[in-house]
């Protein structure tokens, strides 16, 4: 289950930061990039996919570490 919790959240990470790379690349060229919101709703900033990769990043930082089997994860490992 870690492991699939670790790949999902990485993909997910993966695909949060390049839409907000993209978004914030549209922004710095004075471009403005498509609005991601429902028909009466506010518009997601860029923000929102930045926020979303860092909590991603650390579920998979999080899943990976919560294995047992990661040295660096625990350090009474390290020194067999």
């Amino acid at each position: 289950m870690e492991k699939q919790l670790s790949t999902i959240g990485y993909w997910l990470g993966l695909i949060c930061t390049v839409l907000a790379l993209i978004f914030r690349i549209f922004l710095a060229f004075e471009i403005n990039p498509p609005s991601l919101r429902a028909a009466s709703g506010t518009a997601i900033s860029y923000l929102g996919f930045f926020h979303g990769a860092a909590l991603f990043f650390l579920l998979t930082i999080a899943s990976w570490c919560s294995d047992g089997k990661v040295k660096a994860c625990r350090p009474e490992l390290l020194t067999r």
